[in-house]
């Protein structure tokens, strides 16, 4: 009997669990066959032995290994051209499937069977697994990663919410599209969102049904997400660079108007190294910060949060839109110096009052810091203006309105 849905599963280097996640597929409530394609990118931990060892009771398992690390994207493209089933659904190798998934996701497509109709499932933290609070607050109201504690059941939602972890489309669909995952995205950021759009443009529409479920068995602390949102950032640049269209929603409009701030790579050496510690240790400590309120909840905790995540992902937006530029790095460290700064001067004082513990030096200190890096910038700045600062904005800025 033909398999009705072609579950594909990029996996790298998940020894660890991916025993339990094979082992899901074979609880499943439905009856008919259906087929899991696990693709190894290239693991180098054992992944591969592991899905050429494991034997199926209720479901067919295909693998085929890449044989270089090639990202997701390229994994999921060899999944499309190996699947057979009418309907396809895009898991990953940390998704533990609940025993009704198989049979949610097809009783979805029943109740939706427009060919452009895509499901997107639930994701959702394990209760065997600790959850920490920068966890709870990325799948919460950060949304930062998934926006599911704002969707409502049914409802529609745009190629932004293609998340792949959990969700499943019609085959045919793809292939009147005939598109396929960019695997220019060196990273699991993005791609699946540029993908979803150029999908949109052939109709695709994502609903979202809370029935399929799958728990994400992904630990998070606050140093690998803040890393996960600057590669966001970063691969947000990519998506731009081929849709122009999507500047200001992805917020890299707005990021190009700090190529203004290029004008500090030409500070005197010493300011820019000055510039530079400062930026590093703001980071640093907003870094140890963030860590150590992952187990101390508080009331300030989701703007602490969601202020700092959003800092990492624009200096990678920074990264992508200045490359490797002379500049670059000035513009990033002053940002630094900006956005940390102002929002240290802020966040520890309220922090101090409602008892929160900040893990850092004494105001006196932070502003030390900053003084010395911004009382060189302006004196930079205010000779740079009076000898060239007029000439400049009306080359730059105002062209077309400033008389010569």
């Amino acid at each position: 009997m033909t398999s009705l849905i072609s579950i594909i599963m990029p996996c790298y280097n998940r020894a660890h669990d991916l025993r339990h996640t094979l082992h899901a597929y074979d609880t499943q409530t439905y009856s008919d066959p259906f087929e899991v394609i696990a693709i190894d990118d290239a693991s180098t931990d054992g992944t591969y032995d592991i899905l050429v060892q494991h034997q199926p009771k209720r479901y067919s398992l295909q693998v085929v290994r890449q044989d270089c690390n090639q990202g997701p994207a390229s994994a999921r493209n060899r999944g499309i051209q190996l699947a057979q089933a009418p309907l396809i659904a895009f898991v990953g190798d940390d998704i533990m499937p609940t025993s009704n998934f198989v049979n949610s996701h097809l009783a979805a497509h029943k109740q939706y069977p427009q060919l452009e109709v895509a499901i997107l499932g639930k994701v959702a933290w394990p209760q065997d697994m600790p959850v920490n609070m920068l966890m709870r607050h990325i799948d919460g109201v950060g949304a930062q990663q998934f926006s599911y504690h704002f969707f409502k059941n049914h409802e529609e939602y745009d190629f932004r919410q293609f998340y792949t972890a959990n969700i499943s489309v019609k085959a045919s669909f793809l292939q009147r599209a005939n598109s396929l995952f960019d695997t220019s995205f060196p990273y699991a950021a993005f791609e699946d969102a540029e993908f979803a759009y150029r999908l949109a443009n052939h109709g695709l529409r994502i609903i979202y049904d809370d029935r399929p479920v799958g728990y994400h068995y992904h630990y998070h602390t606050f140093w690998t997400f803040a890393k996960r949102q600057y590669r966001a950032g970063l691969m947000a640049c990519r998506v731009v660079e081929k849709h122009p269209e999507l500047a200001s929603l992805l917020r890299v409009k707005k990021t190009r108007h700090l190529f203004v701030l290029r004008l500090l790579h030409r500070v005197n050496d010493s300011s820019v190294e000055a510039l530079s510690k400062t930026a590093h240790w703001l980071e640093q400590q907003a870094l140890y910060m963030g860590s150590s309120f992952e187990w101390q909840p508080h009331d300030l905790l989701d703007e602490f949060y969601l202020r700092v995540l959003e800092y990492h992902w624009r200096q990678g937006l920074i990264a992508g839109v200045f490359g490797d530029t002379t500049y670059a790095k000035v513009i990033s460290y002053a940002y630094a110096v900006y956005y940390l700064g102002d929002f240290f001067r802020d966040f520890i004082p309220r922090a101090q009052q409602a008892n929160v513990p900040v893990s850092m030096g004494s105001m006196e200190e932070l502003n030390v810091k900053l003084a010395l890096v911004e009382s060189g910038i302006v004196k930079y700045l205010r000779k740079f203006w009076q000898a060239y600062g007029y000439r400049l904005t009306k080359e730059w800025l105002y062209t077309d309105q400033v008389p010569t």
